[in-house]
Order: C-alpha cells, then structure tokens, then sequence
C-alpha cells in the first residue's frame, strides 16, 4: 500500500519493520514538553523511520508495551503488499538514507542464497559468467607456468571447477561490496594472470579455503611484481624504487628471460586492480607476515595510482556519441572501469587507516577524479540498454573534490551536490569525510593530550556536513537497503561508516586499538588506555548511532547474522562495530561515576532505556559461552557497560568468514575482563 509522506508516496511494504509509523510521530509531537524532544533525537528520528528498530526499542518511550501495538499494526499493514518498493523512481526518497530496508540474513553459509539473480543467463549452466572452461584453464596455467622460477615449488593451479568456484565467490560476495571490474562484459581471457589470480584468492577465502588462497596470493604477488619490473617504462621511478625496497632484491629476481614469459593480455590499470584484490585478501589476514605484505602492497599501490594519474582521462568525449552505440558503450566501459577502479583503490587504502591508525597515504586532495556513473549504466547488459540508462541520468557527475566541498561548506543540512550521488560515489564520500577527520585531530593533537579532541568549529563543520551527506542520501533513489537491490550491500556498509564518523568525532580510539598485532591480549590493553567518553549533548547523536549498530544483529539474530553474513556485513562493519561498542560502553560506564553528581538528561535516560531494551533482547535468545544470569530489567549503566561489550564480542567471534573479526571479538572480550578485574578491584 502506497501512502503519501513528504510529498511522495512510499510503497508501506519496501520495509516490513517501519519503526516509527505515522502514530509515533504524533504521539511524539503532541508530547514534546513531556518527553524533553529535542534536535539531536528529531533528526535521529528520520535515520530511525524504516530502519533499525521495533518501536519498543525507541528511545522516546519508556512503555514499551504500548508502543508494541504500534509496531504490530505497521507489520501487519507491511505484510499485506509487495515487497518491491514503490517509489523506486521517485526523485526524492522520504525519511532516511536507510528508509526503506534493513537487510535479513541469508539462509545457510553459502553467499549466492543471499545474492540477486542479476543476470538471467546464469541459470544455464553452460553460459555462467564466471565458469572456467578447461581450455580457460589450460591456458592460465601454461601462462604461469612460464613464470615457475618465482613461483614456490609446491604450487599447483587450482582445477577449473575450483577456479569457477573461486570466481563466483569472489564477483558474488567481495565485489559486491567494491565493483570496480564491469562483469557484464567480463571475459576471464582478456584479464592478466597476476589479476585472475588474484581475485582467486580472494575467492577461495570466501569458500573458506585458506591453504589454497594463501598459495594463489603469493603467486599472484609474485608474477605482479615480475610484471612491474617487465613494464617500467609505463610508471615512473618512484614504483621501480618501490619495488626495490619492498620485495625485488636481485636475489628474489626470477632467473628466466623476460622473453620467455608469458606476459598475456594487460593495461596499466590491471596493476590497480590485482593490487586492489591481493590487498583485499592480505589486509584481513590473521598472519602478521600478510598484514606486513598489505602494507607494502598499499604503498605500492598508492605510488602507481599517482604514476597512472589521479584525473581524469582525456578520452574522446562528445566524439563517443557520435559512434555506433556499440562502440561508443564499450569506449565508456573503459573510462569507467578505470576510474571506478581508481577510486575504489583509494577508498580501500583508506579503509587501512580506518583499521591500522596508519595516516592516509592517498589524500582527498590528489584525487581529481568524478564520482562513478549510476548503477543502472554500470550494470546494463546492452549498449541499448546503457543509452536508455544514460539518458535516465542526465547530469554528469559532480568531481569527487567539488562534492566534498559542498558538503563541508553546506549550513542548513540540505542536500547541496546536484545530480545526487550514486550509493558508490556516497560511499566514497564518506570516507572523504572520515579522512578528515582524522587529518584534522591529527594536526590539532596537542603535545601532551593524546585525547585529541576536536576543535568545536571544526566538529559542527563535520556534522554539518554528515547532516547533508546524510540528505543527499535520502534523495538518491537507488539508496536501497533491499537484498534485491540491483546496488548490492554498498548503502548498508555506509550505514555502519555514518555511524563510526559519528563516534570518531567524539572518541580518538584509533592509537588504542593494535589491531595490526593480531594480538588480541595487546589489543585489549591498548583499548583500556584509551581516553573516557564525556558526558555531553554533543555526544548524543554518536550515542545513537552506537545503540543502532548494535541493534542490528541483535535484532536479526546475533548468531545467525555472524554465521551468514558474507553478502552484506563486511569488514568494515565490524571496524565500524568495535569503536561504536567501545563508546557506548565508555559512556555507560561514565554515568555510573557522574550521575550523583548531574542526573542524566532526558536524551541520556532516553538512550539508557533504549541500550536496556536492546540488551534484554540479546540475552534472551543468544546463547553465550558462561553461565551468567540473563539481564534483569533494573540493570544498571555498569553492568550495561559490560553486557554491551559481551553482545559484540560474542558477534564477532562467531563470525564465520574473515578470522581478523574473530580476533576482534576476542580481544572485546579480553578488554571486557580487564574492565570486570578492575572494578572488583575497585570494590575490595
């Protein structure tokens, strides 16, 4: 049933939980004095409204039982329609950047149960995009083989059923997250061996087969690094140096002629991109021997980006459209997938100093590049298919520095980039702003106070500017949470970084963390020292943002999420839920000292009731490894302070897919028993 709100109509079904229905909203109204409504929970309300929540785990009311009629009826009414929404092409979208899904977990472990049948051809198993054929895999093989002598012994290419296996894994599940390759024109024999090899590896890692995708990683780096030595003339001299410091020393330099090799079919931006894949897989890797091989990928990578050319390509422009259509789409395709592949590759090294505390070593600044095309150009099958979807886009994307600007200069919380960005182009936004924050406390850290508190200008700046992200959000139609979404789980992974922009702001927890250790005792000892949590009222809104994180799994099953999750909860959703774990525990357990002192405000009882109601949840159904007694309602800021920490550490080390999110549950779970040590400390 389609019903009218703020001017558009919204399909009452695109989300079968609607949070806060029309009822709340003016039960809020009508109760504003009696229920202290104030800006930071009026805005968080259009964050809520459709997303994350049962209304009885709102933080406006302390009658839950009341407000489960609420949340009963809009299912009901949710149930009765379509699942498809029903403003799709609406040029406004109401409410949130998130108003219309918040993701189920896929069923079982395998990743393609979760993934949308894209491409019709795919049920015939004979043209599968990503089968390998024998003859496919002869070939690659052969190819490598003429590299043996810088290949370890014992490596055997895998067999085509492995490979097609491998493939799917990969495009269906980590490109989901980063599609910087055009799969509708794929061909695996038109691609470098380093990069087949490449996405190899990170494909048996999503199958779960560690041997073989530590084996295709080394070997993919290894023809990689032959390959950039072979092709020196296309960089310049800082990757040869590069090179040179971090793996080619003459002695580990293959003895077979560079005549003899193999080179195949390869492009300048294919070193991006099989970076970008053997960076994928090292990065998340619990051996510090990868993480260590990340890190002089990522250098790497960064100096061939800026080699290549962070701009824009002077490509033929205007002269494409007056081509056959054919030509001209696939001439697009070019420009796109490079640009795409560099932006990504950007956003990816950054997601390095999101993890490792590692300064950016590829500034917003030295990107010149415009933000990607929307989804329906990038994913058309057809160069007819491509006009029709150009055409439905009409302005060319904004430069990815120009966006930036506006929002950060934007006052009044609107949405300022016109045309709006793609969930990609948002994305890559988002960690724009992410980087400046931490370039800003980086120069504003002061000697002595490793606190690094933001300037108070500079903090209503980056709100500013999350606020008009967050609207430029909510107007872009392919901003869907909808697992069928043609978008994939990109909107939903730049919900959790809204979320850990929001508590970066308040919390300098990146020199706390280690993770770069893998060791989760160090890393729990760092995170101890980290700096307290002030009570104030601008922390409220990261306080929300926190309490929504972990709403999620807990709302859709903890257990069943962790052990499912490939198709939408990455990596960065578990950077993001570390820090929004440990702030909200860093919170509760201020209250506990400074209540006595200053009651809690009606935000902060709001938040306290909120956090109680999602904790009560979580240890009614999940099943942790202690016998410890469930919750009880009149459970204090303390004891929610740890049981928060114990939700996300059980989440994460029930993960199934990357071992790197079990040692960060390990480690919030060694943290947890320092907190419960020093307080029985405190006690006696």
């Amino acid at each position: 049933m389609a019903v009218p709100r703020n001017g558009a109509l919204v399909d009452a079904s695109s989300y079968q939980q609607t949070l806060l229905a029309d009822q709340f909203y003016e039960n809020v109204s009508g109760n504003q004095d009696a229920v202290g409504f104030d800006a930071h929970f009026r805005e968080f309300a259009n964050f809520l409204d459709g997303v994350g929540l049962p209304a009885e785990w709102s933080p406006y009311f302390h009658g839950p039982d009341r407000d489960n009629e609420v949340a009963d009826s809009v299912i009901k009414e949710s149930r009765e329609g379509t699942a498809t929404p029903g403003a799709r092409n609406s040029r406004t979208r109401p409410g949130t950047p998130f108003s219309s899904w918040l993701p189920s977990a896929p069923t079982g472990n395998r990743i393609t149960e979760a993934l949308p049948d894209t491409n019709p051809r795919s049920v015939d198993t004979e043209s599968q995009p990503y089968r390998v054929s024998d003859e496919q895999r002869f070939r690659l093989n052969a190819s490598i083989e003429t590299f043996r002598d810088v290949l370890d012994p014992d490596f055997k290419f895998p067999s085509r059923h492995a490979l097609t296996r491998y493939m799917t894994s990969f495009f269906e599940g980590f490109h989901s997250h980063m599609p910087f390759i055009h799969t509708p024109t794929w061909r695996i024999s038109e691609h470098s061996v380093e990069l087949i090899l490449g996405l190899a590896a990170v494909g048996a890692q999503y199958c779960f087969e560690h041997r073989m995708s530590e084996r295709l990683f080394h070997a993919g780096k290894a023809i990689l690094l032959e390959r950039l030595v072979h092709e020196s003339d296309k960089f310049g001299p800082r990757t040869g140096s590069s090179l040179n410091l971090h793996s080619l020393s003459p002695q580990h330099r293959g003895s077979r002629d560079a005549r003899e090799r193999d080179w195949g079919s390869w492009e300048p931006i294919e070193t991006v991109r099989a970076l970008i894949a053997l960076m994928g897989y090292a990065t998340w890797e619990p051996k510090m021997s990868l993480v260590q091989e990340a890190f002089a990928l990522q250098a790497l990578l960064a100096q061939v980006l800026r080699e290549l050319g962070l701009h824009e390509e002077d490509g033929p422009g205007v002269a494409v459209e007056q081509t056959t259509p054919q030509a001209a789409w696939h001439v697009w395709i070019r420009q796109e997938s490079v640009r795409r592949a560099k932006l990504i590759a950007f956003s990816f090294m950054h997601t390095h100093s999101i993890a490792y505390n590692v300064y950016p070593v590829l500034r917003s600044n030295e990107v010149g590049l415009r933000l990607p095309c929307s989804t329906g150009e990038w994913k058309s099958q057809t160069a007819c298919q491509w006009q029709s979807a150009r055409r439905e886009s009409g302005k060319q994307q904004l430069f990815f520095q120009d966006a930036l600007s506006l929002l950060l200069r934007n006052t009044d919380g609107t949405a300022p980039v016109d045309p709006i960005p793609t969930p990609l182009g948002n994305y890559i936004l988002l960690h724009g702003l992410l980087q400046r924050i931490y370039i800003v406390r980086d120069l504003s850290l002061p000697v002595m106070d490793h606190s690094a508190s933001l300037p108070s200008e500079e903090v209503d700046k980056l709100e500013r500017g999350l606020r008009s992200w967050t609207a430029g959000w909510q107007q872009a139609p392919e901003s869907s949470l909808d697992p069928n979404n043609e978008n994939g789980p990109i909107p939903f992974t730049s919900s959790s970084l809204l979320g850990l922009a929001y508590v970066r702001i308040y919390l300098h927890l990146g020199p706390y963390r280690l993770l770069e250790t893998r060791d989760p005792i160090r890393i729990a000892k760092a995170i101890s020292r980290s700096p307290a949590v002030e009570r104030s009222s601008g922390v409220i809104t990261a306080l929300l943002y926190t309490a929504h994180m972990l709403s999620i799994p807990v709302r859709l099953g903890v257990d069943r999420v962790a052990r499912s999750q490939a198709f939408f909860w990455s990596v960065r959703h578990s950077l993001s839920g570390l820090e929004c774990a440990v702030l909200l525990s860093k919170w509760l357990s201020s209250l506990t000292a400074s209540t006595a002192s200053t009651p809690l405000s009606d935000s902060e009882d709001r938040i306290l009731h909120w956090v109680r109601c999602i904790v009560e949840e979580a240890y009614d159904v999940v099943d942790f490894e202690d016998d410890e007694p469930e919750v009880s309602a009149d459970r204090d800021a303390a004891s929610l302070s740890l049981a928060v920490l114990k939700i996300w550490a059980h989440f994460f080390k029930s993960n199934t897919q990357w071992p790197f999110i079990n040692i960060i549950g390990k480690s919030l779970e060694k943290y947890r028993g320092l907190l419960m040590h020093s307080r029985l400390q405190q006690v006696s």
